[in-house]
């Protein structure tokens, strides 16, 4: 077999289009390779651009596979690549194809060439720097170039444009160089690589083709795919320097080395980049410029160069503050510009430094910036942006340089750099306040820009809690110390400490919405001598915190607490508001490291844990809650609930007391220990039996459970006595004693709440336990036994009306001394009144002049006398008291009825009234004897009228005289002077009596004797 070329073997199943297939197809090829016993190593690629085939294995006709283990890509014990073939020939490839772009079947081709002393391979010369790759006419699979000294070397194949590193071999086969490392020629001479594609074979101390540059901006273009570009840089040993590109510029994109003059690469891109490149090594220097750029290997690059170390001409940015006109600087791109360079004057600055770019109105290209000391070190930098700033930790006395970099394309950017040190001007004075004082705040301007609060305290040894509240929540805080440190930068609240003055940024992100207003809160949370004395002392968080309640607003901001925590320590935190608002406490866990330990989860709610390493000792942490975002008040009520077990402490019980309890009887018992729990249980067993205590309390310390135990029927003797924590561990305490229960009255006998006479009290003999036997009964009045009232009821009599009567309640059970108990004494009053049943009946007619008689009616219980009043239209009628009654005149047309009065004695009494009665007129009066007419009758003489006896007696009389039974007109007194015209009739007078009250009466006399003339 020929040292080269390679043998090929080829199976083509059909041809295929261009992805690849999901479907793996374990592929087995075997071809007989004529390759003479000996030859040192082979080369193996897979060929076929539609298939992956891997080759397995070489093997002769009596070894199953001598490069088994090993496939003919692998490393030899040599650490070279591909496969020593001992023995004799012939030999076999096993070929196992694992996928095929287009599917299943596939043709694929294996190629398997010799490296041990290669023959017939093209011969290219070295290639220059800004010059394009070679290829071989005609295309071979190796290429053998010759290196004239030992040193750096690159050998790519470059497919596309697109450079890949190449492995070289020495002679015998040996592998120089591999495809991810430096390479590095051990000495001159001839080298070979296997690839079908141009070669691009660089000897890196060489400078042909390299170009001289100037500092500033460089253009230059990739004229064929592949190339690259040397730049002689103009700067001695010890310079720095940095060579920037513009900002998302299209392709190609130029990725720049630097190398000295033997060709050893000082600076990668990134430094570069950075300006942090440091040119070591031996001058003169050159900058290699290339791409891997696949969409586009060619096309022109801009590159600009700075130098870094030594002061430039360069305009200064002038120191700023935080007012809204403090001085500034502005940097413009466009017109083949993308990056300006700024400086810093050395005696113009303090220690610590917040640096910003902002984008002018009307530029929305994003722009970078970064600051360098005159060594070249990068003090700070920033990622692209249209609004972001940086702090920059300055070195005292010296200048820097800030280069900024944009795009190509007309901008403007403003940049400011402000002092953050305790001489920061422009800030507004925030004294710090005791937890739980008020608030202050202030306005936003537009996202991105800043607004600086300097706090203050006493001693740089005081704990502080920053916060900033706003209604979008987007506002951020950035604390910088006395020195200027950068403290913390947060979207949430945080703690600081070692400073006495503190210079907070309050901030909105540029890609966020700014609110107009802000809520800020600085409180002295701690001391040098501990938690702030407004912090509450929680003395045990076994099983965690709280809860507490309270009520937060802008002039009470927070509440505090000391925990006694541990380095694991973890919380749940349970938040609510009590009157029913979403928004709820924010707390926030500052542990010695002030690490704020609490995350929020939309679906959980907060959690806080203790972010310390690990430590046997105390961890001590801060809890504060504080008002949320959105509200300026709460009404919170909030538990830190520790899943496991936390702090120093672990469960222990100690003790018990008492150690005994009568049987019968509740008996409070005091656990003590440690760690106790509200839901541990205290357990005494006894041949089976068991009783479990209700936990009333946990003290604050966790140090003593307060259990109650239920000794109704428990038998007397010992009881062993367990706690049994909340998650199943039992610790025993030793023995409990019940003893016997004596009687006790827990509540008193009762005879009801009233006593009268004639009442029919029953005792309830009370509460007792154990429940008594049996019960004796002794009613007593005035405190003085009554003779015979020994039962549970008792009829009250008369005799003790106002006396006070009770019961005294005897107790006995069988083993017991009796026990008596007396129930509360009653005053007897009188008994219930008579009650009518039958109402009284007036009898007689009700008119003037009547005699009326009531009946008493029936009552219940029986009446001893009765009394009376009679009434008219409701009123007592003076003097009208007995069961009979004349009505007088002057009650005409009233209404009249009495009130019966039922009197029993050592009772109140009873009363009844029937309906009354209207007053009618009494009896007209009756003449027993007629009137009469005395005189003459003949004109001219007077006649008188007696008027008769009458019954009852009229109170006064009318007279109407007549004449042969006509009225006469006018004569209506008691006599009539007889006239002219009454001759020869015949004269009578009717005589009307009254009575007051009655109706009138009438009588006629007879008639006198016809009147004479």
């Amino acid at each position: 077999m020929p040292s080269y070329p390679r043998t090929a073997a080829r199976s083509e199943r059909s041809a295929g289009s261009a992805a690849y297939a999901t479907l793996l197809l374990a592929l087995s090829v075997l071809f007989a390779l004529l390759i003479p016993a000996g030859a040192a190593q082979a080369y193996a690629p897979t060929a076929a651009a539609d298939t992956r085939a891997d080759t397995t294995a070489a093997a002769d006709t009596t070894a199953d596979e001598d490069c088994a283990a090993l496939p003919l890509s692998g490393l030899d014990e040599d650490d070279s690549e591909g496969c020593v073939l001992p023995g004799d020939g012939p030999y076999r490839a096993l070929s196992q194809v694992g996928e095929a772009e287009h599917g299943f079947p596939a043709e694929h081709t294996l190629a398997v060439g010799r490296i041990s002393d290669p023959a017939d391979c093209a011969h290219p010369a070295l290639n220059g720097y800004n010059s394009g790759p070679t290829a071989a006419d005609p295309v071979h699979g190796c290429r053998t170039f010759t290196a004239p000294a030992a040193g750096r070397y690159d050998a790519y194949a470059v497919h596309d444009g697109v450079r890949s590193l190449l492995a070289v071999y020495g002679q015998g086969g040996r592998t120089v160089c591999e495809t991810w490392d430096v390479c590095s020629l051990p000495a001159a001479g001839d080298y070979t690589v296997f690839t079908d594609a141009p070669t691009l074979v660089i000897d890196h101390s060489a400078t042909t083709g390299c170009e001289p540059v100037e500092l500033g901006v460089h253009k230059s273009q990739f004229t064929v795919g592949g190339e690259i570009d040397c730049l002689a840089l103009p700067l001695p040993e010890g310079a720095r320097l940095a060579v920037l590109e513009p900002l998302f510029g299209p392709a190609p994109h130029p990725d720049v080395t630097l190398v000295d003059a033997d060709g050893i690469q000082r600076c990668d891109p990134s430094r570069l980049a950075d300006g942090t490149c440091g040119l070591t090594g031996k001058a003169p220097f050159r900058a290699l410029v290339s791409t891997d750029s696949y969409s586009k290997p060619t096309g022109p690059y801009t590159l600009a160069l700075h130098r870094t170390d030594a002061a430039a001409d360069c305009p200064a940015i002038p120191a700023g503050d935080f007012t809204a006109t403090g001085p500034t600087a502005r940097v413009t791109t466009g017109d083949g510009v993308f990056s300006r360079c700024l400086s810093i004057p050395a005696n113009d600055h303090s220690a610590q430094e917040n640096i910003q770019l902002q984008a002018a109105p009307g530029t929305r290209d994003l722009a970078q910036f970064t600051v360098l000391d005159v060594q070249g070190k990068q003090i700070c930098s920033v990622r692209p942006s249209v609004s972001t700033w940086t702090t920059c930790a300055l070195t005292p006395g010296v200048a820097h340089t800030v280069l900024v970099t944009g795009r190509d394309t007309p901008a403007e950017y403003i940049l400011t750099r402000r002092d953050v040190t305790a001489t920061a001007k422009g800030c507004t004075a925030n004294p710090a306040t005791k937890p739980g004082g008020p608030s202050t705040g202030g306005t936003l301007g537009a996202p991105g820009e800043l607004r600086c609060r300097q706090v203050t305290t006493a001693d740089a040894k005081d704990t502080l809690h920053i916060d900033v509240r706003d209604p979008l929540g987007t506002a951020n805080v950035v604390v910088h110390g006395d020195d200027g440190t950068p403290l913390c930068n947060k979207n949430q609240a945080c703690a600081v400490t070692g400073s006495t003055h503190y210079q907070v940024l309050v901030t909105v992100p540029a890609t966020l919405k700014a609110p107009g207003s802000y809520r800020f809160d600085a409180l002295r949370i701690a001391g040098p001598d501990g938690p702030a004395a407004e912090c509450d002392k929680s003395q045990s968080i076994a099983y965690g915190y709280g809860p507490v309640t309270g009520t937060l607003d802008e002039e009470h901001t927070a509440f505090c607490a000391a925990l006694p925590t541990v380095y694991s320590d973890r919380f749940t935190m349970e938040i609510s508001d009590t009157t029913g608002a979403t928004d709820t406490a924010v707390p926030a866990l500052y542990d010695p490291s002030l690490d704020n330990g609490c995350t929020y989860s939309a679906s959980s709610g907060y959690s806080c844990r203790v972010i310390e390493s690990y430590s046997r000792e105390l961890t001590p942490s801060i809890l504060v809650l504080s008002l949320p975002e959105r509200a300026s008040q709460t009404s919170y009520r909030a538990e830190a609930v520790c899943p496991g077990l936390c702090g120093m402490e672990r469960v222990t019980v100690t003790k018990l007391t008492p150690a005994t309890g009568v049987s019968g009887t509740r008996t409070t018992v005091a656990v003590t220990g440690t760690a106790l729990h509200k839901d541990h249980r205290l357990v005494l067993r006894n041949s089976g039996r068991e009783i479990t205590g209700t936990t009333v309390s946990v003290s604050p310390d966790r140090r003593t459970l307060t259990a109650e135990l239920d000794l109704t029927g428990a038998a007397e003797g010992a009881w062993s006595a367990s706690v049994i924590t909340h998650n199943g561990a039992e610790y025993s305490r030793g023995n409990f004693t019940v003893t016997s229960a004596p009687l006790r009255n827990s509540a008193l006998p009762t005879i009801g709440t009233t006593a009268r006479v004639g009442d029919h009290l029953t005792v309830s003999p009370g509460t007792w336990t154990p429940a008594p036997a049996s019960y004796a009964y002794q009613w007593h009045a005035d405190g003085l036994p009554i003779t015979g009232a020994t039962a549970t009821a008792y009829t009250v009599p008369v005799s003790l009306l106002g006396k006070k009567i009770g019961v005294t309640v005897t107790a006995r059970r069988a083993g017991t001394p009796d026990v008596p108990a007396t129930s509360a004494a009653l005053t007897v009053a009188k008994g219930a009144a008579p009650r009518v049943t039958t109402t009284p009946n007036i009898t007689g007619t009700v008119k003037v002049g009547a005699k009326l008689t009531t009946t008493s009616g029936s009552w219940t219980p029986s009446a001893t006398s009765y009394g009376y009043q009679w009434k008219a239209d409701g009123k007592a009628v003076k003097g009208a008291t007995a069961s009979t009654y004349t009505v007088p005149a002057s009650l005409l047309g009233k209404y009249i009825t009495v009130t019966v009065t039922a009197h029993r004695t050592g009772h109140a009494d009873g009363s009844a009234t029937p309906a009354s009665v209207k007053v009618a007129k009494g009896s007209a009066p009756k003449a027993t004897k007629q009137p009469t007419i005395s005189g003459t009758a003949k004109a001219g003489r007077t006649l008188k009228a007696a008027h008769g006896t009458w019954t009852p007696a009229p109170t006064s009389y009318g007279y109407q005289w007549y004449a042969n039974g006509k009225a006469i007109s006018g004569a209506t007194k008691s006599s009539l002077t007889l006239k002219s015209a009454q001759r020869g009739k015949k004269i009578t007078v009717k005589v009307t009596a009254r009575r007051t009250g009655h109706a009138s009466g009438s009588a006629t006399s007879k008639a006198t004797k016809a009147v004479a003339r």
